[in-house]
């Protein structure tokens, strides 16, 4: 992935509306505008404007030109520069890496403890497997934008411990659009895409089309993409409504992790080859406003999605497992806004319900030597779950030390309920009916100075309920092999809640230059952690206790005479067990002592970005982008006490010119060729004699090349 300046379009708590420097690139004529000083965003999960003096936390966001010039396989890539957000790649495959923000992670690795929730068009990603999130499957190409709201939400629910992810697609505009894209790159990287938009008032469509075929660079590692994404919209008077619908069927081949000492002799081998993740997705959405008057608006959404996965694991130490999950969600959300005054102040209150019904099937089979796949578990969950939320920001003080100056008050409340109903088809224990429900607060204050100075404080609530497979495999007595369900436990896990503090700044001192940083806390209660004891091939779940994240952030950005842009950001996190207790392990005894004090593995407590795009002419584009990651330790050693996975530093470089309609550009990803692993564990290597347990590491990908062309009609 190439880190270009487009970073600097999306700092830590400065959102803004305006083009990106990396998507101003994209244009021939039009050199980057200095940084506006108005800047917006939408914070709930169907849209409705605020200003960024009323939102009292951090935001970033990208556009659709930051995300192109990144040039990203997934939607991490293009989130890689952003403070605070590193990538890890437990599967080995650039299509489903592992994203962690603040001490928590989205990843579609079932055994992860899940804390941020994804939404696309107001419709949530998180898998009711396991709240993973299966990044190959979201349409990148055809993103209009991306919002990261940092911190607990009430308005996005139930998952959302460290962070929101929502993203809008795009949809026609009165220009028609046709642009065909066509992209090469190293280890028999192909990417083809094509995006037709336009109108024909009161309707607009568009349509995007995608087909990857990746070679991979390590043995039996390749990848395809295969995408269609279609959207309708209709505008009449106060009514605005799009209708779409996704198809995606993706075949992955997952090289996974190797022992550290293959990697130095070999880093390009597999050592489980056969591993394999086919998902079909069917997905429709309908979004629809209605303004009332000029102060109420109505929004609502209802959605179908559908899921069909195939996953085959190689397991050294045990039989191989092949796993079936169907699952098919449905529901809706609706909201009504109301923007006005009350008593003389400035007031906006969003009053929202959601209600979301999912079936989902799991089987599992395990291949046994002599009678070949045998059926080994086969379970149903049908979730039903409910949502209200209610948000009200006003404006208590306006230009009291001055013009521009505030006092703004949000306050806002959440209550979830959430139902599973496990049945265990082949008669076993698995079954069972549990129940959650938790109302969350949040509260926040906005003290701005002027329209360039601004402070914040806020504090949240917000939990994640136990999901249907770790329902299934929480106990000794229910170690899952590979991904299937084992036994419900009794008593059940208890839900995860987490509470946040955080106070921020962001100021806007010159028109070149944008200044912000943050400060929070995030206590969390019940964690829910993956236990992988020695000797076994699979997993159980258990609440851990008390942990913590907190952490500070900074980020500048910069652009000078409209030839040159430049941004710098720092995380600093802070993610530790707070509770001593025993933990299952693959190292030996097979269990250990964690301490409290104990840092979380797999995340790194700093992380540098920076990075340029230089403009010597307005058809021509060169960056450059730096990325620094310090040491983690490895997933297993929660008790600290092993060699950590070593820091590492990344250069990607760019360069993009343009003629007319047509661009033509390259990426140079790990441009010094650095060796290091993003990912770290343990267990057992059987091709040794005694099978001793140990590291495992993913190596990153040598220097690589990604160049094509676009022309737009």
């Amino acid at each position: 992935m190439l880190a270009l300046a487009g970073a600097v379009a999306a700092p830590a708590t400065w959102a803004q509306q305006s083009p990106s420097p990396s998507g101003a690139s994209a244009q021939a004529q039009e050199p980057p505008p200095v940084l506006p000083p108005v800047l917006v965003t939408a914070p709930t999960p169907l849209p409705e404007l605020l200003p960024r003096s009323s939102v009292p936390g951090a935001l970033d966001i990208l556009t659709p030109r930051d995300i192109r010039d990144l040039q990203p396989r997934v939607l991490p890539d293009a989130m890689e520069h952003l403070t605070g957000v590193t990538l890890s790649n437990e599967q080995g495959t650039p299509y489903q890496p592992d994203l962690t923000l603040r001490g928590f992670v989205a990843s579609p690795v079932t055994g992860l403890p899940q804390g941020i929730s994804v939404f696309l068009d107001g419709v949530r990603l998180n898998e009711p497997t396991v709240e993973e999130v299966n990044f190959d499957l979201i349409p990148l190409d055809d993103i209009e934008s991306v919002e990261v709201i940092r911190g607990t939400s009430v308005l996005f629910g139930r998952n959302t411990l460290g962070a929101a992810l929502s993203l809008t697609t795009r949809r026609g505009q009165d220009v028609l659009e046709l642009v065909p894209e066509l992209s090469y790159g190293s280890f028999g990287l192909q990417n083809y895409t094509l995006r037709v938009g336009g109108s024909a008032k009161p309707f607009d469509y568009y349509i995007g089309a995608r087909y990857t075929d990746d070679g991979g660079w390590r043995d039996d590692s390749s990848a395809r993409i295969g995408r269609v994404f279609s959207k309708v919209g209709i505008r009449i008077g106060d009514l605005d409504a799009t209708v779409s619908y996704q198809y995606t069927n993706n075949n992955i081949k997952e090289p996974g992790s190797l022992p550290a000492s293959e990697v130095s002799r070999d880093p390009t081998a597999n050592f489980t080859p056969g591993d394999f993740f086919k998902p079909v997705l069917n997905m429709g959405v309908i979004n629809a406003s209605y303004a009332l008057s000029e102060q109420i608006k109505l929004e609502a959404n209802a959605f179908v999605r559908s899921l069909s996965v195939d996953q085959f694991n190689v397991n050294l130490s045990g039989p191989n497992t092949e796993l079936f999950n169907n699952s098919v969600t449905t529901g809706g959300r609706l909201q009504a806004s109301h923007r006005g005054s009350i008593f003389g102040f400035d007031n906006t209150l969003v009053v929202g319900a959601e209600y979301t019904w999912s079936h989902v099937s799991s089987r599992t089979f395990v291949d046994d030597p002599d009678e070949g796949q045998e059926i080994d578990a086969d379970l149903t969950d049908t979730q039903q779950s409910v949502g209200a939320y209610i948000q009200n920001t006003i404006t208590l003080l306006k230009d009291f030390a001055g013009k521009g100056s505030s006092l703004i008050l949000t306050t806002a409340g959440r209550w979830d309920y959430l139902r599973h109903d496990i049945d265990d088809l082949l008669g076993g224990p698995s079954g069972g009916v549990f129940t959650y429900n938790r109302f969350d607060p949040k509260v926040g204050i906005n003290f701005n100075l002027n329209e360039n100075v601004g402070f914040y404080f806020s504090y949240g609530e917000s939990f994640r309920a136990p999901a249907f497979l770790e329902l299934t495999c929480a106990g000794p007595g229910a170690v899952c092999p590979g991904l299937q369900a084992g036994v419900a436990p009794d008593p059940p896990l208890q839900a995860v809640v987490a509470r946040t503090y955080e106070i921020g700044a962001y100021t806007h001192p010159f028109p070149w230059l944008d200044v912000s940083a943050a400060l929070y806390r995030t206590d969390v209660s019940n964690d829910i952690y993956s236990v992988s004891p020695t000797g076994t091939v699979g997993l159980f779940f258990q609440n851990v206790g008390s942990t913590r994240r907190q952490g500070a952030e900074f980020n500048a950005t910069a652009r000078w005479d409209k030839m040159l842009e430049a941004y710098l950001n720092y995380a600093y996190t802070d993610a530790t067990f707070q509770q001593q207790f025993v933990l299952g392990t693959s190292l030996p005894p097979g269990t250990e002592t964690v301490p409290a004090g104990s840092s979380l593995p797999m995340i790194p407590k700093q992380r540098i970005n920076f990075g340029a795009a230089l403009h010597p002419w307005p058809w021509l584009t060169l960056s450059l982008g730096a990325t620094y990651v310090s040491s983690q330790f490895f997933r297993g050693d929660e008790a600290n006490t092993q060699r950590p996975l070593p820091s590492y530093w990344v250069v990607n470089a760019g360069l993009s010119a343009r003629w007319r309609g047509l661009e033509v550009f390259a990426n140079i990803n790990n441009l010094l060729d650095n060796k290091y692993e993003t990912f770290g564990t343990f267990a057992p290597n059987p091709t040794l004699p005694g099978s001793p347990v140990v590291p495992f590491v993913t190596p990153a990908p040598p220097i690589n090349v990604v160049g094509g062309l676009r022309y737009v009609f």
